[in-house]
């Protein structure tokens, strides 16, 4: 990679995150609550950032290309590898369907 082309890759990165930190993760966090809430938190307000620890990993795949099958695969490994929940990958599709409809949204604006 050249010298223009990893400053060009940097300020994109740079643009990203700053379009994170403002929006992308609030965004996020509130499309986990509605669309996926595997424990069922969702009208509690003090559970508000129950899936914030997901957001972050299941962005960056976003981010690197992920399509909306990763994104369902990621959700169903977090349920079940770290909540414990029994495997629901067959119900999570539209799940990542959406997700990835949202940022494909979102990096459009």
């Amino acid at each position: 990679m050249d010298l223009i082309a990893a400053t060009v890759r940097i300020m994109e990165l740079e643009e990203w995150h700053r379009w994170w930190k403002s929006t992308g993760a609030r965004e996020l966090r509130s499309l986990l609550m509605k669309e996926w809430d595997p424990i069922g938190v969702a009208g509690v307000p003090e559970a508000y950032d129950e899936y914030d620890s997901y957001a972050g990993p299941l962005a960056r795949r976003l981010r690197e290309g992920a399509n909306a099958r990763d994104v369902a695969e990621y959700l169903a490994e977090v349920e079940t590898e770290r909540m414990g929940l029994p495997n629901t990958a067959d119900q999570l599709d539209e799940v990542g369907v959406r997700v990835l409809a949202w940022y494909s949204a979102a990096m459009r604006r």
